[in-house]
Parts: structure tokens; C-alpha cells; sequence
């Protein structure tokens, strides 16, 4: 009865965010002030952002090293940041490095912010935690924004975020992402395997109709 609420809801509700989110807004959430730029995926209309930086914010992150892949706006960074993380943010869309960049100002917030698909622009250093709100639709993005919303065809994001991670950890490092219960979360763990870890549920919790799971990525050393 969920899903088919939501399908109504959003076929209802998706043309109208769309006109709305093509323009610059700004937005206030938990202290910050955010700028959020067209075509930047904005955190307070999709509920995994929120329960994400909810997660964050009752974690001790003071002094962390903290790489974050796909920033958007930088929301997720930033509430890193005010908690006392030493954060690095990257994303493939330029648009998204200047919002979160301009955001950081805004709040006199100090973090790194870099153009980079995935881990590749990334400093070369093992970090304490590597977070992310990743795109997880099957298919392959037709535009800067579209990043954030589409994985490939072959869930070639997660594949390659996988493969990419041992470079970037050490021992004691956690990985965290958030995923939804609308996206394939069987072929999402699949990739996880196949690159040697296995996703840990470590918090669910609903938001805006929609069921939100945080997993935490551990090596497999079956």
C-alpha cells in the first residue's frame, strides 16, 4: 500500500518539483544555511539526506578524517564539518563543487571540496570514514545532474566505488552509505561482494513515505 501511495504521490508531485528545483533556492536546516543551485540534488526534499546528517549528528566525528563521494550541495559534508570532522568532499558535477564550496563559506565551516569522479581526484590518504548518498537508478546519466540520481546500466557507480575503496582505508576506517527500499538493493550488495565486502545494516528509519536504510561496509574476510 506504500509503494503504490507513493507512485501516486509522486506522479502528482515530481512534475511540480521539477519547475521548482531548475531555479536557485536557499534553504535552512539544523544551524546551516544552504544556497542550493539548480540541478544540484537538494537535501530537504528527498528524506535520505535528513536521516543521514540526523545519523551523523550523533555520531562523535570530532578530529575524523572524512571523505565524502558525491557532495551535492555539501549538506552531508557540512554537518560532518560542524561536528568536528577534517572533511574532504568531491563530485563529478562542477555545479555541485561550487554550491558546496559557496556553502562552506556561508557557514564558516573549513573543508576540502573537489571536482572528481568518484575517487579519482581524491588525496591519497587513508580516511577514518568514507561516507555517501549515492545515485542508485539503473541507468546511465544524461546530464551533470543526472549523477545523482543514476548509477549506470550496470551499477557501474557502485562497482567502481568498491573497487576503489581499500586505496582509501585503513584497519579501523568505516564506510557509510544510505540506500532506499525502492532501489535494487540485492544487485547493489551483489557488486559489494563481488569486491570483497558485504553491507551491514546499522540503521532504518522512515522518512517521507519512503523507508531509508544506512549500511555500513565491511571487508569480508570469510
Amino acid at each position: 500500500m506504500r509503494r503504490l501511495f507513493r507512485l501516486a504521490l509522486s506522479r502528482l508531485y515530481k512534475p511540480i518539483l521539477e519547475r521548482y528545483l531548475r531555479h536557485d533556492r536557499t534553504w535552512r536546516y539544523n544551524g546551516l544555511r544552504m544556497n542550493i543551485a539548480g540541478s544540484v540534488f537538494h537535501p530537504a526534499f528527498f528524506g535520505s539526506s535528513k536521516v543521514f546528517a540526523r545519523f551523523l549528528g550523533r555520531r562523535d566525528l570530532s578530529g575524523k578524517t572524512l571523505l565524502e563521494i558525491g557532495c551535492g550541495s555539501g549538506f552531508l559534508s557540512l554537518t560532518a564539518a560542524s561536528g568536528g570532522a577534517k572533511v574532504t568532499a568531491a563530485d563529478i558535477n562542477e555545479r555541485a563543487v561550487e554550491c558546496a564550496r559557496q556553502n562552506a563559506m556561508i557557514n564558516g565551516l573549513e573543508m576540502t571540496v573537489i571536482h572528481s569522479d568518484l575517487f579519482e581526484k581524491a588525496p591519497r590518504q587513508k580516511f577514518d570514514l568514507i561516507i555517501c548518498n549515492p545515485p542508485y537508478f539503473p541507468s546511465d546519466p544524461k546530464n551533470p545532474g543526472a549523477y545523482a540520481w543514476y548509477c549506470e546500466d550496470d551499477f557501474g557507480f557502485f562497482r567502481r566505488f568498491f573497487a576503489a575503496i581499500p586505496a582509501f582505508i585503513h584497519p579501523h576506517s568505516r564506510i557509510w552509505l544510505i540506500l532506499s527500499e525502492v532501489c535494487r538493493l540485492d544487485a547493489i550488495s551483489a557488486v559489494a561482494e563481488e569486491a570483497g565486502f558485504r553491507l551491514k545494516k546499522i540503521l532504518t528509519e522512515q522518512s517521507q513515505f519512503e523507508i531509508f536504510i544506512i549500511f555500513e561496509a565491511e571487508r569480508n574476510t570469510a
